[in-house]
């Protein structure tokens, strides 16, 4: 009974999408403050608070969702939708994981760090309440929720952020909130169920268009930096050869969306697809090597 409980809060809470908050570490591991043990407890700490932040949003627009919600063929199985946690449940434990969060930030954060959190609270009801309802609008603003991530990262390590890296996971960001889009398109075509309102407005076509435009500004972007002087001078002349796994893992996961039609959650599906995530493996062993030992 314990474990069927603790397993509805880790749904709730969204535990699995934490994974998106290493972007907070981002900065100090490109900074190579990584190995600075005393920056790396205090980025840690931080994005543990922000995690909880983040769940307690989860939260929120599940609670905004749910009647939606019910009509996708995967989310109707979160907990608010299922209606296996109640709305009042909900609630009660929304509370006291914003009161715990809080606490957290008056103890560890200063006061711009707090202020950022805020943004990403703020934003997060304003992109639920409006922004998500916005045609072309509803994708280009789900990058914002991973810059304020690494922003969030660079205040906590003192880093000053590369215009590259900014870039990169915007359009990192952008490929995901497409992806997503399009899975959307493709439940409204075979069910019939709109799960989302912009949905109605996009086609396949389009939104194929804007996966190759925002891939290929992505793996440019990269290679550029990858072959920039300030990289070769302050990492390696070899940090190039990483590009070789970045356009193979960005291949398998346009082989997934366009061939498999696996347009949906792109963090679930690092996890299922191995040659995607042997990828990802190998190109963070690459620049590990190549920014701090080569």
């Amino acid at each position: 009974m314990l474990l069927n409980k603790t397993k509805l809060l880790f749904r709730l809470l969204r535990i699995d999408n934490w994974i998106k908050n290493l972007l907070i570490l981002l900065p100090c591991f490109f900074a190579k403050k990584i190995t600075n043990y005393s920056i790396l407890i205090d980025v840690i700490i931080a994005a543990i608070i922000f995690s909880l932040l983040a769940s307690s949003v989860y939260i929120i627009n599940d609670l905004i969702d749910a009647p939606k919600d019910r009509n996708h063929p995967s989310k109707k199985n979160r907990p608010i939708a299922a209606k296996t946690i109640s709305v009042r449940n909900a609630i009660i434990i929304l509370v006291i994981v914003i009161l715990v969060t809080s606490g957290l930030s008056w103890i560890y954060l200063n006061r711009g760090e707090i202020l950022l959190l805020g943004f990403y609270l703020l934003f997060n009801l304003l992109y639920s309440l409006i922004l998500k309802n916005i045609l072309i609008i509803d994708f280009f603003a789900i990058p914002i929720f991973f810059e304020i991530r690494l922003f969030y990262g660079g205040f906590v390590s003192e880093v000053v952020l590369s215009h590259w890296l900014i870039l990169i996971v915007f359009f990192f960001a952008t490929l995901i909130a497409i992806g997503k889009r399009r899975d959307d398109i493709l439940i409204l075509e075979s069910t019939k169920a709109n799960t989302r309102n912009t949905a109605k407005y996009y086609t396949i076509q389009f939104l194929d268009a804007m996966v190759l435009i925002t891939s290929s500004l992505l793996v440019f972007i990269y290679i550029i930096y990858s072959i920039s002087d300030w990289v070769c001078q302050n990492y390696s002349h070899y940090f190039f050869l990483s590009d070789l796994f970045v356009v193979m893992c960005l291949s398998k996961y346009l082989h997934s969306v366009f061939v498999e039609n696996k347009s949906g959650d792109p963090i679930k599906l690092i996890f299922k697809d191995y040659f995607i995530l042997s990828c990802l493996t190998l190109w963070l062993l690459s620049i590990i090597s190549f920014i701090y030992y080569v």
